[in-house]
């Protein structure tokens, strides 16, 4: 034991060993501060903060590989040396994470790692000989840096001295620093400066403080939404002004959806007036939403782009295509939900543009909500003067709280309030939940049925664009998962497109339909085909016209807060957001939802989707 002691002692005191500590973390924060290069509008303000980020981030990496390689210190050479590795690795991390952010606009992810680690890859990406040159120079310039900087210390006489006098410098500053960044970011966060608070997200591996739930809890302030002073420099949407032909007809539409309504149960038991209704209508039984959540569902919907994008525009405040095109073609617009559309923030994403038209404060359970709300549109439709074309959109709630009024359990169930903690496969509890929820989609259906008639009634049926839809789907344990926002199973993505058209319109369908696969990014360019904009829908969307007969999709994609999948008609592809799960990729059947391995996603297809994912930032 004296002997430990003795090395340990003799380790910890080592005198180089904070230089070249020091001289890494000196190394590291130059290459943090390179990603501020991104960002675009600084002011004195705003450059310091993210600056200050960066230096904090890179204080973060190097005390985690202190503390990690401490227990090697009892060898001096296998600890320099351990250090020596971890800090070239980090180093070369960082530098390939600058270059990836360079040309696809986000840090190294799942999806990239794959790509990176995928030498079938490389048949789709022509890299040339100068990248790899570079490559290896840069490591050859991180090897020499750590030899030189070891050497030199060893021979530094007065190491000790001058590794306390900057630990002295050092400590109080960088910590000022770091409390500095990381008050100014919770409060930016908080007060909703977003043209501050957005330009941390270009440092690596930077972990934001934020007060928001804190300074409710404590003081029920609510985070802010500020609209001036915003910069949608991030932003390059869309990639050209979009062109309308003026005097092409504007026919009045009409999106109704139910939140977490599910394709196949659109049946004649559960929804008659939606069966009757596909009778006139395109039925669409393939389509996929844009994600598993309703955030991420409704984004995909209006935006007709991948829901990877939600968090930029969330950021950047900024509407979508569809919504300004309608007010430049002089639309009369209705946005009418039973939930607040503060949460989730659709007030400040695909409504931002268009509070005036928003009616979401409708009192009760979820039942009564929807019974008001499609109350509100049928109004709507009864007012309507005909003098400018009408856009309305009705987002019913029941299936999503299971709820329905009492004359409506159809299927009998014992209670509309689901136990989650005894929701189990195959227990009494789920098909409870079960039967709940066909009470709701048939409850939703009878409302859908009642828009229909006054539709009819006013004669406004024949000649509108009419689409019912959903913003995701509802499992119970079909594939393994309850619920939804749990996978990416047929069950909670799987939702219904409707489409009934004009009487007056004639369109032609994909080659494969009625087997076509759909995505809910095609829907506005469908619905903007219809309305005469000229514009290739890629110019604004991830989207397609169904309408073009030669329309057709290699894949889908959908995402969540943690999770992107890429869905074809045999596999879906699974990569995760979240650095520890960057290397846990699953693949799993389309059909059965079932684990598969050794199938390897086509790296055109990985390619697609990463170049799609940053197609509209700059």
């Amino acid at each position: 034991m004296p002997e430990f002691l003795s090395k340990l002692k003799s380790a910890v005191s080592y005198p180089p060993f904070g230089l070249f500590l020091k001289a890494n973390l000196f190394l590291l924060t130059i290459i943090f501060s390179l990603f501020l290069l991104f960002n675009h509008h600084y002011n004195a303000l705003n450059f310091t903060l993210v600056l200050f980020g960066g230096i904090s981030t890179a204080v973060t990496l190097y005390l985690i590989i202190y503390i990690v390689t401490f227990i090697f210190r009892l060898s001096k050479k296998s600890f320099f040396l351990l250090n020596a590795l971890l800090f070239v690795l980090s180093d070369l991390a960082l530098i390939v994470d600058f270059f990836i952010y360079k040309t696809f606009n986000f840090h190294i992810n799942a999806m990239v790692v794959n790509i990176i680690t995928s030498p079938s890859a490389f048949d789709s990406i022509q890299v040339g000989y100068a990248p790899v040159v570079a490559f290896v120079l840069i490591v050859l310039f991180l090897i020499a840096f750590e030899i030189v900087i070891y050497k030199l210390t060893l021979r530094y006489n007065n190491a000790a001295q001058l590794n306390k006098r900057l630990n002295k410098a050092l400590f109080l500053p960088l910590l000022a620093i770091i409390l500095i960044e990381k008050i100014a970011y919770g409060y930016t966060n908080l007060m909703g400066y977003n043209d501050i608070y957005s330009k941390f997200k270009v440092i690596p591996l930077y972990q934001p403080l934020t007060f928001n739930k804190l300074a409710y809890k404590l003081f029920g302030y609510k985070k802010q939404t500020i609209q001036n002073n915003i910069h949608t420099g991030q932003l390059n949407y869309p990639l050209e002004p979009i062109q309308v032909t003026l005097n092409a007809k504007k026919y009045n539409v009409f999106i109704i959806a139910s939140d977490a309504a599910r394709n196949d149960y659109i049946t004649p038991q559960i929804a008659p007036n939606l069966t009757e209704f596909k009778k006139d209508a395109i039925v669409f039984n393939h389509n996929y939403s844009g994600g598993n959540a309703t955030r991420f569902g409704i984004f995909s919907l209006f935006y007709a782009l991948h829901s990877t994008y939600w968090f930029s525009f969330l950021d950047a405040k900024k509407g979508p295509v569809f919504f300004d095109t309608l007010d430049k073609l002089g639309y009369e617009t209705h946005i009418i939900t039973s939930t607040n559309t503060d949460w989730p923030e659709f007030k400040q994403t695909c409504y931002v543009n268009e509070q005036k038209a928003i009616t979401d404060h409708f009192d009760g359970i979820p039942a009564q909500k929807d019974k008001a709300s499609s109350a509100y549109l049928r109004k709507v439709i009864d007012d309507y003067d005909h003098k400018k074309p009408l856009f309305s959109f009705l987002f019913m709630d029941s299936p999503h709280g299971y709820s329905y009024l009492p004359e409506f359990n159809k299927f009998h169930a014992h209670s509309a309030e689901i136990n989650y903690m005894k929701v189990a496969k195959n227990s009494p509890e789920v098909e409870n939940a079960k039967a709940a929820y066909k009470n709701a989609i048939f409850y939703n259906d009878y409302l859908f049925g009642q828009i229909i008639k006054e539709l009819k009634e006013k004669k406004l049926y024949d000649n509108s664009l009419i689409i019912f839809t959903s913003d995701h789907g509802q499992e119970f344990y079909e594939y393994g998962f309850f619920g939804h926002n749990t996978a990416f199973s047929k069950a909670q993505l799987n939702t219904p497109l409707i489409i009934k058209l004009p009487k007056d319109l004639n369109v032609s369908l994909p080659a494969d339909f009625p087997n076509t696969y759909t995505s809910h990014n095609d829907i506005i360019p469908s619905i903007l085909s219809l309305l005469g904009v000229k514009n290739n829908p890629q110019r604004y969307s991830n989207g397609y016209n169904l309408f073009d007969k030669n329309y057709h999709r290699d894949y889908l994609f959908s995402a969540n807060w943690n999770d992107n999948a890429i869905i074809t008609k045999k596999y879906t592809y699974i990569f995760s957001n979240t650095p520890n799960k960057m290397f846990s990729n699953e693949v799993r059947s389309t059909k059965t939802y079932k684990k598969v391995h050794g199938q390897v996603i086509d790296s055109k297809i990985l390619l697609d989707v990463i170049n799609k994912n940053k197609l509209f930032l700059k």
